[in-house]
Order: structure tokens, then sequence, then C-alpha cells
């Protein structure tokens, strides 16, 4: 549920902070004092696009805060997590700001967030109507949707079989491509492979041929410094390996006295052994070490090749290598190209005779409800003031994406989609939501449907605005109960300048404007006990006279009786 919201700067709002309860809330004011406003403000924090002329004059930047509780808080922060957001918890706060220049920001708990994040976020969490562009009622897409919870089915098991078959009719269709594509691919193939396989290439022969060539191209340093150090162990006087003798011969004289120095004459005499040998070794390697300007000349020759053929194939031999096995799997494909492409098309005939039968065990469903659904909807729409309305629900083809089975098409969703067709008064034609209710109908239509779908539904909050457009009397005190009523499963927020419905909620509050120093703000206070009797009595007739005072305290003590008893639930 919406718990806080708090807005700065925003419109005619210098600084404002809403409290929202459990169940039904409700908005009241006169015209201007800024309902209207915190509406748009709800839109900023659910991803809506940012206006620059909703920064408050004179201030650089708009401010937006919204405080969540989410009734599924698992589901909420798996979908946070999914978009690389915070978890929420018990909470989740978003927070949106718009600055003057035209740039806006938002969080989701601390973390900064696109507003497509942020849309993603904050869905299932409010529902807002009244506004044509956040309606998702208008959106036949939806409608679907809407059916399998009014009739209680899973998709889960379509949806898996669908995805299974289209992903083996993308491998059926890359199989299936042209002929001469094919050819002139293998083709290619061969050329490519052709030459790899003459360079007959081994994993690391590069680098060991580039480290033969550094010893062939130092060949005279090394043969010049293996004899200067065999001369300096082994050659004069001073060399190591006679040095080492001498000092063994004395030690092994002192030994004599101290025998705890025969290990030290053993370990010099090692060492002069070692020298000795080492002194041999360089000697031997100063003899063989020599320049081979053929083996170098062809060394530099292969290196070239792998270095050509390391360019065209992934920039390194190891991903030339790669490539090579890459090309092979792929040309031994295309040569058994009428194998796989049988075998692919048999796959997906399985398939989509899967995913027929469970599409077609929907659709049977579907359209049994269908008309369920629409006398249901129908039957809450009577009793909120349009009694004469016609509701249908028309199937069509599944659209985009379909794939063709036995004559049928197959869809993401199922077998068809479906809308929602209204006819608001007798003799019109059944035509599309969006072409044909206004901002009041359209509100009346939503609060039917959420009637209707009240145990199926997962949003945590409804909003409505317009609600009581063009009604007045016993469908406003209808409207009312309705609200009421959903508000026991619900969340509800309604914005009202009817008396009729706002004396169904459980908390009141009312925004006010005024002008200070010659500028206007506008704040939201709770109404309780007389408060809300007064500003009852304004909604009745415009001030707080005896007869409107006794008015709003006889609606309310109606509306607490008739909240203890549960309005008629269509079906």
């Amino acid at each position: 549920m919406l718990e806080l919201l708090r807005v700065r700067a925003f419109a005619i709002i210098d600084e404002l902070e809403a409290h929202f309860a459990p169940g039904f809330n409700v908005l009241t004011g006169e015209t201007g004092a800024g309902k209207s406003i915190l509406v748009d403000a709800l839109h900023l924090v659910l991803g809506g696009r940012a206006q620059v002329e909703a920064v408050r004059t004179g201030a650089d930047e708009a401010e937006v805060q919204a405080l969540f509780r989410p009734r599924d808080p698992a589901a909420t922060d798996a979908r946070l997590s999914g978009l690389g957001l915070p978890a929420a918890g018990a909470e989740l706060v978003v927070r949106r700001t718009v600055q003057r220049e035209g740039r806006s920001r938002a969080w989701v708990n601390g973390a900064l967030a696109t507003a497509a994040q942020l849309a993603q976020a904050t869905r299932g969490l409010l529902d807002i109507s009244g506004q044509h562009e956040h309606v998702g009622l208008l959106d036949a897409q939806t409608h679907l949707a809407m059916l399998d919870r009014y009739a209680g089915l899973s998709r889960g098991e379509y949806e898996a079989a669908f995805a299974a078959l289209a992903e083996a009719e993308r491998e059926r269709a890359r199989l299936d491509s042209d002929e001469s594509a094919r050819a002139e691919r293998a083709s290619f193939l061969r050329y490519q492979l052709d030459e790899l396989e003459k360079a007959d290439a081994k994993a690391g022969e590069d680098e060991a041929l580039a480290q033969e060539r550094r010893v062939l191209a130092a060949a005279e340093k090394l043969r010049g410094g293996a004899e200067e150090a065999e001369a300096l162990l082994r050659s004069g006087d001073e060399a190591a390996v006679v040095a080492a003798s001498r000092a063994c011969k004395r030690i092994d004289e002192l030994a004599g006295i101290d025998p705890s120095l025969t290990p030290v004459a053993a370990a010099v005499r090692g060492a002069a052994a070692e020298l000795d040998e080492a002194a041999r070794t360089l000697s031997r390697y100063a003899g063989r070490a020599g320049g081979d300007p053929q083996r170098l000349e062809a060394i530099d020759e292969r290196l070239e090749l792998l270095r050509r053929l390391a360019r065209k194939h992934g920039g390194s031999l190891a991903a030339a290598l790669q490539r090579r096995e890459a090309m092979k799997s792929e040309l031994e494909s295309l040569e058994h190209h009428d194998e796989a492409l049988a075998a692919a098309q048999a796959r997906v005939r399985e398939l989509a005779a899967q995913a027929l039968r469970l599409g077609r065990a929907l659709s049977e469903k579907r359209r049994a409800a269908g008309a369920g659904f629409s006398r249901a909807v129908a039957a809450e729409l009577s009793a909120l003031g349009m009694a004469r309305t016609e509701i249908s629900v028309r199937f069509g083809p599944p659209g985009e994406g379909g794939i063709p089975a036995e004559g049928e098409l197959l869809g993401p969703g199922g077998l068809e989609s479906a809308e929602l067709l209204l006819s608001p008064n007798p003799g019109e034609e059944l035509r599309p939501l969006a072409r044909i209710a206004s901002g009041g109908e359209l509100s009346r239509v939503l609060l039917a449907v959420k009637r209707v779908l009240a145990d199926a539904d997962d949003v945590d909050t409804y909003l409505f605005d317009e609600v009581d457009a063009g009604i007045g009397g016993a469908t406003a005190d209808a409207v009312g109960r309705a609200l009421a009523a959903v508000a026991r499963g619900r969340q509800v927020i309604c914005i009202t300048h009817l008396p009729q419905i706002a004396v169904f909620a459980e908390r009141h509050q009312v925004a006010e404007k005024e002008v200070r120093r010659g500028r206007t703000h506008s704040r939201v206070a709770a109404v309780e006990g007389e408060a809300r009797v007064q500003e009852l009595a304004r909604l009745l007739s415009g001030r707080a006279t005896q007869v409107a005072l006794q008015h709003a305290r006889e609606l309310l003590e109606k509306a607490r009786a008739r909240r203890a008893s549960p309005a008629r639930k269509a079906g």
C-alpha cells in the first residue's frame, strides 16, 4: 500500500506531506486546491514522463517521494533484484526529482534508477484510473490476462510449450534459409579451412618459435658469454673452481684438529665439484652455440604465416585454432543440411501439436468465461449508474509473433487475443474502451472490473480519479459502497467531490489552498470528527449550514451501517 507521499516545489505545492491508511482513503477539496496535482506527483514516482512545467515558479527543482509497503515483499524484492536495484523488504522508497533545465533523476531505495527501471520497480503497487494515458484498462493487450484471472486460468504450461516451439521454429527457419546462401557459405568455409589446414598450426607453436628465434638471433652473444663464464670458473689461479679446491684442502686440515668442521669440508668439496661440472657444461654449450641463418629465415617465414592467420581469425593463434574447429563444425552441418532440416521440421511439428492441444484447452475455457465476465461487469455497472451499458469480449487472432499449426495460429498467450468492448447507450455499436469511454465512465468501468476481479487482481493500491463524473444521488451512494467493498481487500484512494462517496472512507483528507505574500500554497490535512462533518456539509451545499451539517451527520451514520453490510457482488 501507499503509506506516505511527500511533494516539494511541485506546481502550486511548496511543501506537502500526505499520509494514507489501509482500506478506503478519500481526498476532497475545492477545485484548484491541488488534488489533481497529487495525482500528477504519483504518476511521476511511477515512472511517468517528467514535465519541466511541474517545477514551482522560483524553484530550481521539484521533488516527489513515496513510501510503499508492498503486500507481497518477496515478489517485489525478486522484481527489484532482476532490475539490479536494492531489495525493499517491508518498505519501498521511491524518490524523483525534476530540475528546471529539464533533467530528471530517480532513486529506488537510495539507488539511482532510470525512468524505465522505476516503472518496472513500482509495477503492481499502484493502479491509477482517471487519466487515459495511465489506465491499463485501455490497453487491449491486458484484457486477455484479465479474462484469464476471472476464469482462474494459468498460462504457465502453455507459455513453456510455446517458448520451446518458438525456439525450434527459429532453428528450422535458420536451416531452411536460401539454398544459394548456404552454398556460398560452404564455399567460403572450405576456402578458409584450406588455408588453416595447410598451415597445420599447433597450439603454442608461435610462442615456441619466438623463443627459438631469440636464441638464434643472439648466438654470438650466448657463445661469448658462455666462454667467459667458463674461464671465470676454472681458468687461472683466481678461478672459482681452483679457489674452492684450495679452500676444501685447508678445511680438511682444520677438520683433522676439530672434527666438527668435517661437514663444512664435505659441503665445500661438493660445491667445487658442481662448479667444475657447470664449467664443463658451459664449455660444451660454447662449442655448440652459433648462428644458423637458414633456420632463422625459416622461423621468420613461419612466424609471419602464423601472424597472418591470427590477424584474419581472431587476433591470436589460439583464436584462429578455435575458429578452425568452429568452421569445421559449421561446414559439417551445412553438408548434412537435409538431415538436420528434416529433424528440425519434425521437432517443430511435435512441439506445435503439444502447444496446440494446450492452447485449445485454454481457448475453450476463455470463450466459456467471456460471457460470464461480460454479464458480471455489466451487473456491476448497472449498480454504478450505467444500467443500460452493454459489455462484450471480442476474440481475435493472437497478433504478432504467431506460429501457424494445423490451420490455426499459436501466439505467446494462446490461440487468440481478447478485447473488452463497451456500448454505454442502447443502439450504439460496441466499441473499444479507448474510443468511447469518458474519464468518469472509464473509472466506473475499471471499478466494476476490479469488483469482479477482486480476488484475482494483484495490484496493491487503486487510485480512482473522476469516478464521480456525471453521477449523484443513488448512483454516487452505490459507487461509494462499491469502493468500500473493494477496499476490504486492497487499499483504495479516491479523489471526489461527492459527499455520498466520501462518507464511506475510513480516512478523509482535505486539500486546501491559500495565498500568502502573493503566492498560492496548497496543503493536505486529515479531518475527523466535527471537522469531517464540516467538510461533508461544504460538499453538500457549499457552506456549513445547520441543514447541511445535519444531513452530513445522517450520511455518516448511514455509511457506517452500510460498511458493516457488504455491497452486492455481481456474479
